[in-house]
């Protein structure tokens, strides 16, 4: 008779010790798994979810003022060191800027792709032949936004010294979004420094110290990247294409649209800018042999991250 009292009395110490269990007295197993990857026990955590993630909202416009990142510093000074040698190479090119200047369309595959590689290589090695450029004298960052502007010296400038001016965008890697190469000296460009400001400030100079360029770029090279400066609107009414240039991917003539920029800057010694406190219209005065010629310069809002674009250009009145 013992041993049926002594299962009798185990078999009552097992099931206590169940009820206990449900009541929540032991521990409970981590990390079984229940159901598609939830785990009983702790209610889940919710995931950290980053900018960008697309479980989370979406962040906020990146468009602050800071120092420059240094990788895009490291690869303006990497992309200028290959211009100068002439191996700078399309893939170090924004996508904006490579159809600006791989023109003209000549493959098949060029018109499917909106620019020719081999011909943005050209205009890189034209551009930059046998030049050193120097420090960036100016140099700010916008969002992912690079700005600089500094002085460029070679054979072409005869013991002289001219201007550039280079931006960068984020583009998974850092690309040149922009370039302009003039003999013209840098121009003082006043503008609020904010966001806006500094990248308009950086589209006035580049447009400014074009127009007034003399040997800094050959005609087709300056044309193309005039053409990159202006909006749509504006290159048709100052330069309208051919039918060659339409087969050749412009909507615009590079010849016909660099002599509208001589018109304006052609002979520009010196020039200043200040942009007007109730919008992107900047007064510019230009010294020229013959004397100050003034235009007010207006600028509308690219499609490009932080890209501004000159809109209207007209002389102010003599007096």
């Amino acid at each position: 008779m013992t041993a049926p009292r002594t299962f009798r009395a185990l078999a009552l110490l097992l099931t206590c010790a169940c009820a206990a269990g449900l009541a929540g007295c032991s521990p409970k197993p981590q990390g079984e798994k229940k159901g598609d990857g939830e785990k009983k026990g702790d209610a889940p955590v919710p995931p950290v979810v980053g900018p960008g993630d697309a479980k989370g909202d979406a962040p906020p416009p990146k468009n602050t003022l800071g120092e420059a990142d240094k990788a895009a510093t490291d690869a303006a000074t990497a992309f200028t060191r290959d211009l100068g040698t002439g191996s700078a190479k399309a893939d170090a090119l924004s996508a904006a800027f490579l159809k600006a200047i791989g023109k003209p369309l000549e493959l098949p595959s060029d018109k499917e792709k909106g620019f020719s590689a081999n011909n943005a290589e050209t205009w890189l090695k034209r551009a930059g032949d046998a030049l050193t450029f120097g420090l960036p004298l100016k140099q700010e960052q916008v969002g992912e936004t690079v700005l600089i502007r500094g002085t460029v010296s070679g054979p072409r400038f005869q013991g002289g010294t001219g201007s550039y001016c280079l931006r960068l965008v984020k583009e998974g890697a850092w690309k040149v979004d922009l370039l302009t190469v003039s003999s013209a000296d840098m121009g003082d460009v006043k503008a609020p420094q904010t966001p806006e400001g500094v990248a308009q400030a950086f589209a006035l100079a580049a447009f400014v110290e074009l127009t007034a360029d003399g040997k800094g770029l050959a005609r087709d090279e300056r044309g193309l990247a005039l053409g990159a400066l202006l909006t749509p609107e504006l290159r048709a009414k100052w330069a309208g294409p051919f039918d060659s240039d339409k087969a050749a991917g412009l909507d615009f003539n590079r010849g016909a649209l660099v002599t509208a920029a001589v018109k304006i800057g052609g002979g520009t010694s010196a020039f200043t800018a200040t942009r007007a406190a109730d919008g992107p219209t900047f007064a510019v005065e230009l010294t020229k042999p013959a004397g100050k010629v003034r235009y007010a310069v207006k600028l509308t809002k690219g499609t490009g991250a932080n890209e501004w674009l000159v809109s209207e250009v007209t002389e102010a009145a003599k007096g």
